[in-house]
């Protein structure tokens, strides 16, 4: 799925209820069924403050986020909230909330992040363990003073539940077993009481062979026929040995089952053995590496790749096996060549990031500070890897290797790893018991709901989520905790006229706990507008939004900021004030951020008394989340602002439509020819024409070899078109297609 499938109805649903409602929601599918592109797809496009994360490193790293121990400083364990500890080394792995709370150290930064952070996306599900979950509950209720479940912020699971489980060390199943009916997330204290949306993508990319489509689902389902069983193991071969120039990789139970067998075939190939190894800056524990830290290869290695191209012409992607053409002799790129016909590759080292997340406060955004970088080959070894490393991997050809010894699940990762049954080839037949799906997950996901009731929850789910931002946007609690703290941070500090100062700053806070109790009691009369038994009562909203704004604005502009961007601008000038001044701008911040909210409640109001499209004011709804202010309207800040998603683009756009050429518009924004098209590529058929962007006699020829090559990448496409055409130049015809 290598583009995005708008007709894919059950895809699009799922990013509305993302973006455009407030609801926790489990996404499930099938394996091949987009999981991956979608979690891309929300990164790319959703305005709410975002945190990314996996319950593994591994998984962390393809996700592009952080792990959740990481993200939530969680000590490793088990998590029983009330278990009553022995306090001795027995019970040493055991963490009940009283010592996660003595455990976990939250820092000022640290809970802002939690405290902002408007949804959370768990990735790789089915390994998250219950206990886990639910210390991530108690602590963000308690960093974000909200007993909603996760403290009211909005969780999305991506993953299989039918795929590989959580792991439960053998000390810790039986005290588990007595708090837990299993250890998968959904059985969390905090799921069971309050169940996520259960929404499933099923348009299957990867298969399209009925036959086997049908033997993965009852595999999945539990009820593998004796006659499909017996049609898997027809392709039982244990003698089979695969030609040197047939791309088969071994899928195995072990670790040290596939390290064997990469190691004897890279021994028997000819010539010497290359080291090449990863360069690791600053902080990247080990944990997190994504591939061996010294990668050894020769010429002739079945290689994978194990990341996609992050090149325009994508070359390659997660799981591709070619072969070891050339080992440059300084060691910083090799070529990679395929057997199927695929154009030969450069490879050079590609950096993954350990990132933080952190919040900024003046752009009102979560933003990623990488704290260590690992640059290695994006390749591995290839003819032989585990089940569980080849989760979310494609492969056109694979042994299956287990010995027998399936654990749940893996028969199912395993096969759905492949696109058909002819590239599968069995070293041991899968007995009848090996297929087995565990309960309580099949019971789960029975739960999932019905596609014709999808809309009207959509809805439904819209409209509420448009009252609970009107909601928030009256909530004065962060704007008064930020003057609770700058007050008493004050009596701390060393700075001048401090006694002057302390008169400001309480009289502020004194103005903003006055505000938030006004605020609370127009709050609840809104709650009661918004939840109507028949249906909320808009024009009432909109008189009372109305004139609850033109009552607060004044109150904000004169008592709060003219007098704190007075205050700010006196103490900015006096000796020892630097951090005070510093904590000034942030609750100055707060308050302008408040004002705006309050701004645009004003004109969503107006927009639902006025009937305009639901999908309208969800957006501005959305963007109450995110105010970023310019920070030339706080004084002393002269930073200029960074540009917001998608402005880049616009930017080219805009040069574009005035009449500017490629050329000019590369000459004066500093970028490529094709980045500049690359940007244009949004607005064909919107504002640019494909033929404005490549000669009309080259499009035509272009666009004739897509229709007659469907699905082929580009560089197949450029091969057969030759050195006259860019890959720049496939991509504005297939842009043109797909509008």
């Amino acid at each position: 799925m290598a583009e995005l499938d708008v007709q894919n109805t059950a895809f699009m649903q799922a990013v509305s209820f993302v973006n455009q409602t407030n609801r926790n929601i489990f996404l499930t599918g099938k394996a091949g069924t987009g999981k991956t592109t979608f979690l891309k797809y929300i990164r790319q496009h959703s305005y709410k403050k975002m945190a990314v994360a996996a319950p593994t490193g591994v998984a962390a790293m393809n996700a592009g986020g952080t792990t959740l121990h990481s993200l939530f400083w969680l000590p490793f364990g088990m998590y029983i909230e009330d278990y009553a500890l022995a306090w001795n080394d027995d019970d040493s792995h055991i963490y009940n909330r009283r010592r996660l709370f003595g455990k976990v150290k939250l820092t000022k930064q640290r809970r802002a992040l939690l405290q902002e952070i408007d949804l959370l996306v768990i990735d790789e599900v089915s390994m998250l363990r219950a206990d886990t979950l639910d210390a991530i509950d108690a602590i963000l209720k308690s960093v974000r003073r909200d007993a909603r479940p996760f403290g009211g912020l909005q969780v999305l699971f991506i993953g299989d539940m039918y795929q590989l489980p959580p792991v439960v060390k053998e000390r810790e199943r039986e005290v588990m077993n007595h708090h837990y009916p299993t250890p998968f997330f959904f059985d969390a204290k905090v799921l069971r009481e309050y169940p996520p949306l259960l929404l499933e993508l099923k348009k299957i990319y990867r298969q399209s062979e009925q036959t086997f489509i049908d033997i993965l689902n009852d595999i999945r389902n539990n009820c593998c026929s004796t006659e499909q069983l017996e049609l898997l193991n027809t392709y039982y071969n244990p003698d089979f040995v695969p030609a040197k120039d047939e791309p088969y990789i071994t899928l195995t139970t072990h670790n040290h089952r596939a390290d064997a067998i990469n190691r004897r075939e890279l021994e028997a190939l000819p010539g010497k053995t290359t080291a090449l190894k990863a360069k690791v800056s600053n902080d990247f524990p080990e944990s997190l590496y994504p591939v061996e830290v010294e990668l050894e290869l020769k010429v002739g290695a079945q290689v994978m790749f194990i990341r996609n191209d992050s090149g325009d012409e994508r070359r390659y992607y997660n799981g591709k096996i070619g072969y070891v053409k050339h080992i440059d002799e300084s060691g910083d790129a090799l070529i990679v060549d395929f057997t199927d016909g695929g154009e030969a590759v450069e490879v050079k080292r590609e950096a993954w990031e350990n990132i933080r997340y952190r919040y900024d406060k003046v752009e009102d955004k979560i933003e990623e500070e990488v704290l260590g970088t690992f640059a290695q080959f994006p390749l591995r070894l290839a003819w032989a890897i585990t089940i569980h490393k080849s989760q979310g991997l494609t492969f056109d050809k694979a042994i299956i290797d287990a010995g027998g010894s399936f654990a749940a699940g893996q028969v199912y990762v395993a096969l759905s790893r492949l696109r058909t049954l002819d590239g599968l080839v069995l070293y041991s037949r899968i007995p009848a018991h090996s297929i087995r799906t565990d309960q309580q997950v099949a019971l789960f996901s029975s739960n999932m709901l019905a596609e014709e009731d999808v809309p009207a929850l959509l809805e439904a789910s819209q409209r509420n989520y448009i009252g609970h931002m009107l909601l928030q946007a009256f909530k004065w609690d962060t704007v008064v905790e930020t003057l609770a703290t700058l007050s008493t941070d004050l009596t701390t500090r060393n700075i001048a006229d401090q006694a002057e100062a302390m008169h400001v700053v309480q009289a502020l806070f004194r103005t903003c706990e006055n505000l938030r109790d006004v605020a609370n009691k127009f709050r609840n009369q809104l709650d009661g507008l918004l939840n109507k038994q028949t249906h909320p009562d808009y024009v009432r909203i909109h008189e009372r939004t109305t004139k609850a704004v033109a009552w607060f604005l004044p109150q904000i502009d004169a008592e709060l900021v003219t007098v704190l961007e007075v205050h700010l601008t006196m103490w900015a000038i006096k000796k020892r004030t630097k951090k005070y001044v510093e904590a000034l701008k942030e609750s100055l911040v707060a308050i302008k951020r408040k004002r705006e909210q309050l701004r645009q409640c004003a004109t969503i109001a107006e927009a639902l008394v006025k009937g305009d499209a639901l999908q309208a004011i969800v957006t501005k709804a959305d963007g109450l989340a995110a105010i970023a202010l310019d920070p030339s309207e706080i004084p002393g800040t002269s930073a200029a602002p960074k540009a917001k998603k998608g402005e880049t683009k616009r930017i080219s756009f805009e040069l574009f439509q005035s009449g500017k050429s490629i050329g000019e518009i590369s000459t004066e924004r500093g970028l490529t020819s094709g980045t500049v098209i690359g940007h244009l590529l949004e607005f064909i058929g919107n504002g640019v024409e494909a033929t404005q962007l490549v000669d009309a006699a080259k499009l035509e020829t272009i666009l004739d070899t897509l229709r007659k090559n469907p699905g082929k990448p580009s560089s197949a496409i450029k091969s057969i078109l030759g050195p006259d055409v860019e890959y720049h130049e496939i991509r504005v015809a297939q842009a043109s297609i797909k509008k």
